[in-house]
């Protein structure tokens, strides 16, 4: 368990978005991708709803 991945969470959560959350956290959008696939591998649940561009 990495708490870098739960404050990646929460930013996101916080922003509002995975390009919002890596800058302020000043990191690749990828890297915020990463780390929310790895809490969701980890705990077996979907945290967001993908739904594409709107």
């Amino acid at each position: 368990m990495d708490l870098r991945r739960f404050i990646t969470l929460k930013t996101v959560v916080e922003e509002g978005s995975f390009l919002r959350a890596s800058q302020k956290l000043c990191c690749t959008q990828s890297t915020v991708t990463f780390h929310i696939q790895q809490l969701e591998q980890e705990f077996s649940v979907q945290l967001f709803e993908k739904i594409g561009r709107r």
